[in-house]
């Protein structure tokens, strides 16, 4: 994509944005192709769940995440 196009498609309203979100992720979901994970996200997905098995209770709750993401934002 362009960058031409791609300042086109961000002058588009909301409405339309939106749409095409909507058909993108579509696409996604009907496409056969997975995202490749490379060996070293794999072995930190691994170490992240393993620390999780240990220590469950260092997991965030939903309104934790939430309140996290919201005190980044600003």
């Amino acid at each position: 994509m362009t960058p031409n196009e791609l300042r086109k498609l961000q002058a588009l309203p909301v409405s339309e944005k939106l749409m095409l979100v909507e058909v993108l992720w579509q696409s996604i979901g009907e496409s056969s192709d997975e995202p490749e994970v490379s060996d070293a996200e794999k072995k930190e997905l691994d170490s992240r769940w393993a620390r999780f098995e240990r220590d469950p209770s260092r997991a965030l709750t939903l309104e934790q995440f939430r309140a996290l993401v919201k005190a980044k934002r600003g």
